[in-house]
């Protein structure tokens, strides 16, 4: 759901006219939690529009139809349920949490750091999976990465990042955030996907139980599973590291 929520604010944002895509835009906003149950046939009703429209703004967006864009919506849903939610913290309790996640990072190994960044450098290609409510710090690493000269892919369309995978090849490097692990758990339903795709697999998450998965190639644990609330935060530190160690090994200047 966030990710269709992303895509449809940025459409909003960067829209240089308000035609009627830019209306569409906003009536799915509007009727954001009844998406997932509306046929193509309601939804035209609900924003006064034919069904033919409707199509054509999904496309537009990213999605093949309307019957993509509520399947994407389904599917996000069912990821998102495996991911336990943010609690409300004290501000006590989270620069506790922040701080014990910051002196995690700090522990990591400078080989390790340095292992990333030399596979960031010398990746052909590079696919940043940021699910749900990570997006945002996603698209924040992409940006980092572009200003020191590499640019990334980071789609805020679920099932494209999905099919990214497929066009992968043993050049690239694929970067997957999961917090708690449970995204790549042998329940997800993108386990199989990562599992056969080709390229160097980076995982970005709290649980070192994701070690036993035998699915990537480098897991870097930056904070600890109970903090989970705090992960946002904690995302961001840890891409300023990386960002920060590649630019000094790799443009000094």
């Amino acid at each position: 759901m966030d990710q269709l929520i992303y895509t449809l604010l940025a459409y909003l944002n960067n829209s240089l006219n308000k035609d009627i895509n830019y209306d569409l835009a906003k009536s799915f906003l509007k009727h954001i939690d009844k998406l997932e149950s509306f046929s193509l046939d309601s939804v035209a009703e609900a924003c006064h529009v034919s069904p033919s429209t409707i199509n054509r703004f999904c496309k537009r967006i990213g999605f093949k139809n309307f019957s993509s864009l509520r399947n994407s919506i389904a599917f996000s849903n069912e990821m998102a349920n495996q991911e336990s939610h943010d609690s409300e913290l004290h501000t006590h309790t989270f620069l506790k949490q922040l701080n014990e996640n910051i002196e995690l990072i700090e522990k990591i190994p400078l080989e390790q750091i340095d292992r990333i960044v030399n596979q960031l450098k010398q990746s052909r290609r590079i696919v940043i999976l940021g699910f749900e409510k990570h997006q945002v710090q996603a698209v924040e690493l992409q940006k980092k990465l572009f200003l020191l000269g590499k640019l990334c892919e980071c789609g805020t369309n679920l099932f494209k990042q999905i099919d990214t995978l497929d066009s992968i090849s043993d050049e690239d490097m694929i970067i997957t955030i999961s917090i708690q692990g449970n995204l790549v758990s042998e329940n997800s339903p993108i386990v199989e996907k990562i599992k056969k795709a080709k390229g160097h697999k980076l995982l970005i998450t709290f649980s070192h139980k994701t070690q036993e998965l035998g699915i990537f190639d480098e897991i870097l644990q930056c904070g600890k599973i109970e903090n989970s609330s705090v992960s946002s935060y904690t995302l961001l530190r840890i891409f300023d590291v990386l960002t920060y160690r590649f630019q000094h090994v790799h443009s000094p200047n």
